[in-house]
């Protein structure tokens, strides 16, 4: 009977060798025994049963089905896509597949087992650490969601009639890129049950710089200057009041720039420009914008009256007549120009108007500056030189009496412009605003050279009467020219009247 119970106990402890050996050899059967046991997953990846290459091949079939999941960025009424591989979604490097490799081979063969046993049972999981790009992440919200923003607007304002008209200030919206940026980091790589992901950005009003309250505060004239073009042609008039045109209800928000090159050029005829006089090398030609300085040169002198900051102005080559010197400002391509800043802490508006020949320019703005301060504008002139000896061109096809002078003679002077501040009517300071060049200039006259034909006297009387050839007709002039011949010359009172030209 006892033999018998041995026997009995023997062929149970060898059934249970058997069992185990047959399990194990079982397990083996694929590359001499490296396969992963039952109830293994790393992560969502049931690995049992899988060599290292089919596991890792497996769990790289996994994460590219992750990647290639939508991300959708929920922007108000839009929205916007991409996939997780765009934004650089990928899992940490990790040995878990060398772990799952090595589930129940420690031990004896009974501890081996039961781990075995366990494992198959309760499951071991192996949980896969993700991670996104940060700089495709940022670029993303930054560039593509955040196209999506809705600019504020600042209240503006225009003046017609002699009245303002203000226009209302407009919130926008704008994405909150840190906050959207860890939102999607936090749904992605802690709360996502791995299907397409829909989310909205944080988003915030975005406020304008400045509202309707800010632009009403606009009511005080600072600086106002008017010049006059009575005696210019119609062509120059009509381009001084298209520059005022172009200019005219330009609001600058505190720290704007003004250029006049911006807002003036080009200047073609389908600009609403006319040809007329110009300065061209030190002598008056006809160009299409001519006259346009003396837009620039107005408005010049109504920002140093307004006191804001000058950041560019050129003098002329040459004098004008339209202004004192060194009060002037040439506008001529893109070398030279009128720039200023608008450095008053309220928005200001430019207002331009051309009546009765003369250009007027206001500024307008809140005025801040004491009522007993007042300022003005001193010209000194440090040297002044003639103009040097006539040019004279001949043309032979005109007759000897004609005589026209092309181009005034223009004075050179160096000159510095001062600006006086007067508090309660004492003088309190004496600033240097500028200092200008004004370059000579000679007169250009052309004469006739083709001589007079002397007509035989019967065929130039008639009923006893002299009859004078029409290229004989003279008039006597005061201002002889420097090569003049000695007989008299032709003249036009028109001529007279010829003015500076501006560049």
């Amino acid at each position: 009977m006892k033999e018998k119970g041995t026997l009995m106990g023997l062929t149970i402890f060898l059934s249970f060798v058997i069992l185990l050996f047959s399990n194990v050899g079982i397990a083996s059967a694929k590359e001499d025994g490296k396969i992963i046991p039952k109830g293994v997953f790393i992560d969502q990846v049931d690995v049992s049963g899988l060599t290292k290459e089919e596991a890792e091949s497996a769990i790289d079939s996994f994460v590219q089905e992750l990647k290639n999941k939508n991300l959708k960025i929920i922007v108000g009424n839009d929205e916007v896509s991409t996939t997780l591989d765009e934004l650089g979604y990928k899992y940490e490097e990790n040995d878990f597949v060398d772990q799952a490799l090595n589930l129940g081979k420690s031990g004896n063969l009974i501890v081996r087992y039961k781990n075995l046993k366990d494992i198959e049972h309760e499951g071991v999981r192996y949980d896969l650490t993700f991670s996104l790009d940060e700089t495709k992440l940022n670029s993303f919200v930054s560039n593509d969601v955040s196209e999506y923003n809705i600019a504020p607007q600042n209240a503006t304002l225009s003046r017609t009639g002699g009245k303002f008209i203000y226009t209302d200030h407009k919130v926008g919206r704008k994405v909150e890129i840190d906050s959207t940026v860890q939102l999607i980091k936090d749904t992605i790589l802690n709360n996502w049950n791995r299907e397409d992901i829909s989310i909205n950005a944080v988003v915030v009003d975005d406020m304008p710089l400045y509202t309707i309250e800010d632009v009403k505060k606009v009511d005080d004239i600072l600086g106002t200057f008017t010049t006059d073009y009575t005696s210019s042609a119609e062509g120059r008039a009509e381009n001084l009041a298209n520059g005022a045109r172009l200019i005219n209800n330009t609001v600058l928000y505190p720290g704007d720039t003004f250029s006049a090159y911006q807002y003036m050029a080009p200047f073609t005829a389908s600009n609403g420009y006319y040809t007329a006089g110009a300065y061209l090398n030190g002598k008056v030609i006809d160009s299409v914008g001519g006259g346009a300085c003396q837009v620039t040169t107005t408005l010049y002198n109504a920002v140093l009256y307004s006191e804001l900051e000058v950041v560019e102005r050129a003098a002329h080559s040459m004098t004008i007549s339209y202004t004192d010197l060194s009060r002037d400002a040439a506008i001529a391509g893109t070398y030279k120009d009128l720039k200023f800043r608008n450095n008053t802490d309220s928005p200001i508006l430019i207002e331009a108007f051309t009546k009765g020949r003369k250009i007027t320019f206001n500024i307008w703005g809140n005025e801040t500056r004491s009522s007993n301060r007042r300022i003005e504008y001193v010209t000194v002139v440090l040297s002044e030189t003639p103009p040097p000896a006539d040019v004279v061109t001949e043309d032979p096809t005109k007759p000897v009496t004609y005589r026209k002078v092309t181009q005034s003679p223009h004075t050179g002077y160096k000159t510095e412009l001062y600006k006086v501040v007067y508090e309660n009517g004492k003088e309190e300071s004496r600033t240097l605003v500028n200092k200008s060049v004004y370059n000579p200039a000679p007169r250009y006259v052309t004469i006739g050279t083709k001589p007079v034909e002397d007509k035989a006297n019967d065929s130039s009387t008639k009923n006893g009467k002299s009859k004078k050839d029409d290229s004989q007709e003279t008039t006597n002039i005061d201002e002889p020219l420097d090569t003049a011949p000695s007989i008299d010359l032709y003249w036009e009172d028109a001529w007279d009247d010829e003015g500076f030209e501006d560049e």
